[in-house]
């Protein structure tokens, strides 16, 4: 049985219950989502009274298509009981379809294989044209002593934190709310760097206020000669920090700003009581010309353990859905993945 909840602190002690999970599913992250105008959907789903699993599902109103999304979910207490959850939430969603959604897109928090992916083709789903939210991820356990953690890094990556630690690059844990125009100046240089579609300035004030309001991000930003060099805006949703938003200038090797904001967002998650540091995405070995290459050479500096999760997988609902495969089909060949 599927019925909406309404209740945010049952809804994210079941979240917490659940493994693996994400802020993704977390009510935070619904309450997100609204500010564009998008509906909200928070779906339990039963057995004999009893909560068994959980999926926050979005009703994303795009012009090229108004689809359902699943980010990250559903999720239950294990990856195989999240796994037989999507049968029943793909029939619910068919049979309460009143926006008129063209397609169901789920972007499942299941490790890939030859099993799931077997599993969602024989559902009647298909690869969907793009990646919704970091599919190949790497995951640092923190739960380790601050030096066993250094020790650990690669040598250049541990080299390049001391050597920051006794430069003049000043680094602080700072207010969400301030620190967003400080990001913002950063980021709008990073994107024109490295040519990638940004989130709109809206968008992550939204993050920063909703998360912020029961203290789940927290930014920490390095300057150099009084002015931003680097920063990062990090959600800490369950036993997890999340390395969600960076940005830059660009810096000389001599002044590796960049090394001691991610040591020093580290050291923060410890001290918050998190266990797991979760880098966001990566690239593949083998795409080495992949947009992600160089930011993934820098983040498994730092030591950890790739997790690669299913890619989104859509369902059609109707001839709709097509003028959305095509359009993605061509935004993902323009941006090279």
């Amino acid at each position: 049985m599927i019925k909406s909840i309404s209740d945010s602190v049952a809804w994210n002690d079941f979240v917490y219950s659940c493994s693996p999970y994400t802020f993704l599913q977390s009510w935070e992250w619904g309450q997100v989502q609204k500010t564009t105008g998008d509906d909200v959907q928070y779906l339990g789903f039963f057995e004999e009274g009893q909560q068994v699993g959980a999926a926050i599902v979005i009703t994303v109103n795009a012009k090229r298509g108004r689809h359902f999304l699943i980010p990250h979910g559903p999720i239950a207490k294990t990856e195989v009981a999240a796994m037989d959850l999507v049968p029943e939430l793909l029939e619910y969603l068919k049979e309460n379809n009143k926006s008129k959604a063209c397609a169901i897109r789920i972007a499942p928090l299941l490790i890939s294989s030859k099993q799931s992916l077997a599993r969602f083709k024989s559902l009647g789903m298909r690869p969907a044209p793009l990646h919704v939210h970091a599919e190949l991820t790497w995951i640092l356990d923190i739960s380790e002593s601050e030096e066993t953690l250094l020790s650990e890094m690669r040598k250049t990556t541990r080299h390049a934190i001391g050597k920051a630690e006794r430069s003049d690059i000043s680094i602080e844990i700072v207010e969400p709310a301030k620190a967003l125009d400080r990001f913002w100046e950063l980021y709008k240089e990073t994107k024109d760097r490295h040519k990638f579609t940004p989130w709109p300035y809206d968008m992550l004030k939204a993050q920063i206020d909703i998360f912020d309001a029961s203290d789940k991000v927290f930014a920490v930003v390095a300057t150099h000669e009084g002015k931003d060099v680097s920063a990062a805006i990090l959600i800490h949703f369950g036993s997890t920090v999340y390395y969600y938003h960076g940005a830059s200038k660009r810096l000389p090797s001599s002044l590796p700003a960049n090394q001691l904001v991610q040591w020093t967002a580290i050291k923060e998650a410890k001290r918050r009581g998190a266990t797991s540091y979760n880098f966001w995405g990566i690239a593949p070995e083998d795409k080495p010309e992949h947009p992600f290459a160089g930011i993934t050479t820098f983040k498994k500096g730092f030591g950890g353990k790739a997790y690669d999760y299913m890619h989104a997988h859509d369902l059609s609902l109707s001839l709709r859905y097509y003028p959305l495969l095509v359009i993605e089909s061509w935004r993902r060949y323009k941006r090279g993945f």
